[in-house]
C-alpha cells in the first residue's frame, strides 16, 4: 500500500510583530501539531518558508510555513508541491476566517478562497480551487472595526484563554482528515 503524503499548508504571516495574531491561526495550529512530533523540527524549505517534515495519523506530512507573506501564500505551497509530487487532492491549507465564531471549525473540500488572499494566492498557484481547508474561526469582528486592523490585531483576553482549546480541537480534525478523510472530518466538526 502507497503511504499516503499531506502537506499541510499551514497560512500566516512571518516575524514577531504577527506571531500572536488571529491571521497567524494557521501557524498557531501547525506549532500545536507538531508538538506531537518530538523527532522533528523546522527546517527551511528554500527561501519561501519552513517545513516540518512528520508522521501522524499513519500518512508522512509536510507542515509548511510560508514566509512569503500571506497574500504570496501559494508560491511556497506549489514549490514544496512540485518537489515531493504532492497533488492538490493531498495539499490541506489551515487558516483563520472571521465570519466564523471564534473556536469554531469548518472544514471544506474546495470551492472558492472567501475572501481570504492567502487562499486566494494557494489556488491560483495550484490552478485550482479542489484543495481541502481547516477554516478556523476568529470572528465575530466587532461592528465599524475594520477588517485589516482585526485579522491582524492581537487575540483579546477571552480570545487568549479560549486559545488552546480552539487549537487542540483543530488538531483534533486535522488527524480526523488525516486519518479518515474530509468528508468524516466535516461530518464532526463543522458548526
Amino acid at each position: 500500500m502507497e503511504e499516503k503524503v499531506y502537506i499541510v499548508a499551514a497560512l500566516g504571516n512571518p516575524g514577531r510583530e504577527y506571531e500572536r495574531t488571529r491571521h497567524n491561526m494557521g501557524f498557531l495550529l501547525a506549532d500545536r501539531a507538531v508538538r506531537a512530533d518530538p523527532q522533528g523540527r523546522w527546517r527551511a524549505w528554500k527561501d519561501l518558508g519552513q517545513c516540518f517534515e512528520s508522521r501522524l495519523g499513519g500518512a508522512r506530512i509536510f507542515f509548511l510555513k510560508p514566509a512569503t507573506y500571506m497574500n504570496n501564500s501559494g508560491l511556497a505551497v506549489r514549490s514544496l508541491a512540485d518537489f515531493y509530487k504532492v497533488r492538490a487532492s493531498g495539499i490541506v491549507a489551515v487558516y483563520d476566517d472571521m465570519s466564523i465564531p471564534f473556536g469554531a471549525i469548518k472544514i471544506r473540500r474546495g470551492g472558492s478562497a472567501g475572501g481570504h488572499n492567502g487562499m486566494l494566492s494557494v489556488v491560483s498557484a495550484m490552478g485550482t480551487q479542489e484543495i481541502g481547508r481547516i477554516k478556523l474561526g476568529i470572528g465575530p469582528r466587532p461592528p465599524g472595526m475594520d477588517a485589516k486592523n482585526f485579522v491582524l490585531g492581537h487575540f483579546s483576553k477571552e480570545e487568549e484563554a479560549g486559545l488552546a482549546p480552539a487549537l487542540e480541537r483543530g488538531f483534533e480534525a486535522l488527524l480526523t482528515v488525516i486519518e479518515k478523510g474530509l468528508d468524516e472530518a466535516m461530518n464532526r466538526f463543522n458548526f
